[in-house]
């Protein structure tokens, strides 16, 4: 069972933030998956840092995109990046010093992914429409 499927609801209009938001969600149903198939810590550990490092480039390019179209969000969005690396950090300290993956983990995961995609990205992706100002 997969923690989130894509969906139309998740498209952005912009296609290579599609794309990487869909890479981002196998990351995190490849972990999610290995941990209910009971792979071990160490199996995990490699995806979850992919999914950090993914993470991260994902975020930058999204800030880059969004300057390229002058999206008068990208000071509150880069908070937002911020804020989610800061937690996720705090979520991968957790986990290494466990070694295990909590449900809360992936409970954050899907809350992140979703949330953030559906409130905060679409955002961007309307304003590249030109339906609505920054």
């Amino acid at each position: 069972m997969k923690l989130m499927e894509w969906s139309d609801q998740l498209d952005v209009g912009v296609q290579e933030m599609n794309h990487q938001h869909q890479d981002l969600l196998d990351l995190m149903n490849t972990l999610y998956e290995g941990n209910n198939e009971g792979k071990s810590f160490e199996e995990l550990l490699p995806t979850l840092s992919k999914l950090k490092e993914y993470t991260i480039r994902h975020f930058k390019e999204e800030e880059e995109y969004m300057e390229s179209i002058k999206f008068d969000g990208l000071a509150s969005h880069k908070i937002i990046h911020e804020q989610l690396l800061n937690r996720f950090a705090q979520e991968e300290e957790k986990i290494i010093e466990s070694k295990k993956f909590p449900d809360s983990f992936f409970g954050f995961l899907k809350v992140w992914l979703s949330a953030h995609i559906k409130g905060i990205d679409m955002k961007y992706g309307m304003h590249n429409l030109g339906k609505i100002a920054g």
